[in-house]
């Protein structure tokens, strides 16, 4: 069996919160990041052993899976609610 990824940068992860959020518009980032996990069939719990394996981020530092996913989709969020701001 191939083992689950995540998005590999937070434009992926923008890409996916922005749909989630036009299905479901008032959706909290406990709610989006659950749906995300669940979309890409991630381990539902973050003591999973998987998220504590090691992994390349696209700027070569090795971090967990579980530092990186909260990265991508915090900058994600941060820049979609930047963007909205603007508008």
């Amino acid at each position: 069996m191939e083992e689950p990824s995540f998005p590999s940068s937070h434009h992926t992860f923008m890409r996916l919160i922005r749909r989630l959020q036009e299905e479901a518009p008032g959706a909290h980032r406990k709610v989006l990041k659950r749906r995300i996990m669940n979309l890409l069939e991630l381990p539902p719990e973050m003591d999973d052993p998987y998220w504590d394996e090691q992994e390349f981020s696209y700027l070569g530092l090795s971090r967990t899976r579980r530092e990186l996913f909260e990265d991508r989709f915090n900058l994600a969020m941060y820049k979609i609610r930047k963007e909205e701001g603007k508008s």
